[in-house]
C-alpha cells in the first residue's frame, strides 16, 4: 500500500514539472505570435506613412501631421490599441526639404514601437520594435 501512495505523489510531481514547461512554452508562442503581428502592423504604418509622404510632399509645411496621422490610422486598423510612440520622418534624404522636394527624391518614413511581453519577468521588457520605409517622390 505504501507504494502505491509513492506512486500517486511521484506522478503529481512529474505533472507539476511538465505542466510548468507546457506554459512556458505557450506563454512563448503567445508572445511570438504577437510580436510578429506587431512587426507587421508596424511595416505596414511605416509603408503607409511614407506612401501619403511621396504623394504629398509639402507635409513638411504642417509638421508631418498627414504622415504621421496616416501611420497611426493604419496601424490601429491592425491592432486597435496600439500607439506608435515616435515616428520619424526624413524628407528629400541627401537634400535640403526647405528647397523643396524634387520627383525623384527619397522620403523616408520610420516607425518605432515598445512591445511589452506577456512573461515580461523572462524577457527584458519592453523591447522596441521598429521599421523604416524609404519610397521616391513621383
Amino acid at each position: 500500500m505504501a507504494s502505491n501512495l509513492q506512486e500517486k505523489g511521484q506522478g503529481l510531481v512529474e505533472f507539476a514539472l511538465i505542466f510548468t514547461v507546457l506554459l512556458l512554452v505557450g506563454f512563448g508562442a503567445l508572445d511570438l505570435g504577437r510580436v510578429f503581428q506587431t512587426l507587421i502592423t508596424i511595416t505596414n504604418a511605416s509603408r503607409e506613412g511614407a506612401r501619403y509622404l511621396s504623394l504629398h510632399p509639402a507635409d513638411n509645411a504642417n509638421g508631418f501631421s498627414g504622415t504621421i496621422s496616416a501611420a497611426r490610422s493604419e496601424a490601429q486598423g491592425s491592432i486597435p490599441d496600439i500607439t506608435l510612440v515616435q515616428t520619424e520622418v526624413s524628407l528629400c534624404i541627401d537634400h535640403d526639404p526647405f528647397q523643396g522636394c524634387d520627383s525623384g527624391f527619397p522620403v523616408r518614413v520610420k516607425v518605432s514601437y515598445p512591445f511589452k511581453f506577456f512573461m515580461g519577468w523572462l524577457i527584458h521588457s519592453p523591447v522596441t520594435l521598429s521599421h523604416s520605409t524609404e519610397m521616391i517622390v513621383p
